[in-house]
C-alpha cells in the first residue's frame, strides 16, 4: 500500500468535523472504506472541454467510453455536460442536462459503478440524482447554497472545490494555504447547516491558481487531514503541468499526470480524477507492488 502521511479520518473535535460519518460509506452499490485510492474516470459529454472536447458528446460514444473506463479499473465515473474551462462558453442548464441525462440513465442501468455528476448547477444535480446518479462534483466551490440542500435531500456525497476562479482569494492578509483552510472551514459550516453528511474536499489544482500555488496545493495535502474528510485531487492533463514540462498538448501530458497524481496519493489523496484510467491504474498497481515487496534485494559486489 502506498504510505500516507497520517491515517485517514482522525477526529479533530470541531462540530463540523464530527459531522462526517465514519467509513465505510455506501455509495450506490459500492462500499468505500478509503483504505485504497479510488479512481474517478473523466467523461466529458461536451464540445469544448480542454483536452477531449467533442469526443464524447454523442451519447453512444460516451457510453462506450464509460464501459471502457469501467473495464480499465475506474471506481467512479464523473460525467459532465458543461466545461469548467475558463475560456468555455456558458450553456443553459437545460442544454447541459440534455447532454448528459441519456448517458446517466443508461449508465445507472448498465454499470454497478457510482456515477458522479460534474456540475455547478443545483437543478442539473437534482435531475441527475433522480435518474440514478450517486454523488455530485461541484467545482464552483459551493457558490450556490442550493447545491448543498439538494445533495443533503438526496443524502449523497458532495465534492467541494477550492476554486479561485469562482471564489477569488480575498485581500485578507492570509497566506495561500491559510486562505484555503479558512475556505474549507466556512464551506463545512455551510454543509452542516444544510444537513449534508458526506463531504469530499478538493483543493482545486488549477482553477485560477498560479503554477507556484498549484505546487503548494500538492505539498499541502497532509494539512487537509485536519478536516476529517476524504480528499479528491485532479491534476489530469492540466495546463500547469504543460507549463511545468513544456508540453502544450493536453493529451501529451500523461507522464506529468501520472507523477503528480501518484504524488497526491502519497500525500493523502483518497480519490483521484483522471482521464487515462488504464495508465494510472497500471502505475498505481506497480508502485504498490514495489512498496509491498518483502523479498531480499540482491547483493552487489
Amino acid at each position: 500500500m502506498i504510505p500516507r502521511p497520517r491515517p485517514a479520518f482522525i477526529p479533530h473535535g470541531s462540530p463540523a468535523q464530527s459531522l462526517e460519518p465514519a467509513p465505510p460509506w455506501r455509495v450506490g452499490a459500492a462500499r468505500w472504506d478509503f483504505e485504497q485510492p479510488l479512481v474517478m474516470g473523466v467523461l466529458n459529454a461536451t464540445p469544448d472541454s480542454f483536452s477531449d472536447g467533442g469526443e464524447f458528446l454523442e451519447p453512444e460514444r460516451a457510453l462506450r467510453r464509460a464501459h471502457e473506463m469501467a473495464a480499465e479499473g475506474a471506481d467512479i465515473l464523473d460525467v459532465g455536460g458543461a466545461s469548467s474551462h475558463p475560456l468555455a462558453q456558458p450553456v443553459p442548464a437545460q442544454e447541459e442536462l440534455d447532454r448528459i441525462a441519456p448517458v446517466v440513465e443508461r449508465l445507472a442501468a448498465e454499470l454497478p459503478l457510482p456515477i458522479s455528476i460534474d456540475t455547478q448547477r443545483a437543478e442539473v444535480a437534482d435531475a441527475c440524482l433522480a435518474l440514478g446518479a450517486h454523488l455530485i462534483n461541484d467545482v464552483s466551490g459551493l457558490v450556490a447554497p442550493e447545491m448543498a440542500r439538494v445533495t443533503a435531500r438526496h443524502d449523497v456525497p458532495l465534492v467541494i472545490t477550492y476554486n479561485n476562479l469562482a471564489v477569488p482569494k480575498e485581500a485578507s492578509g492570509l497566506s495561500f494555504v491559510s486562505d484555503m483552510l479558512a475556505f474549507f472551514d466556512e464551506r463545512l459550516d455551510e454543509a452542516e447547516a444544510a444537513g449534508l453528511r458526506h463531504v469530499i474536499l478538493d483543493p482545486g489544482y488549477g482553477f485560477g491558481k498560479s503554477l507556484e500555488e498549484n505546487l503548494i496545493v500538492l505539498r499541502s495535502l497532509p494539512l487537509l487531514q485536519r478536516f476529517n474528510r476524504p480528499v479528491l485531487v485532479c491534476t489530469s492533463r492540466k495546463g500547469s503541468l504543460g507549463r511545468l514540462v513544456g508540453e502544450p498538448v493536453p493529451r501529451e501530458r500523461l507522464g506529468a499526470t501520472l507523477a503528480s497524481t501518484l504524488y497526491a496519493v502519497t500525500q493523502g489523496a483518497h480519490l483521484v480524477r483522471v482521464h487515462d484510467v488504464k495508465a494510472f491504474r497500471q502505475a498505481l498497481l506497480t508502485w504498490q507492488a514495489i512498496e509491498r515487496f518483502q523479498g531480499e534485494a540482491p547483493r552487489g559486489r
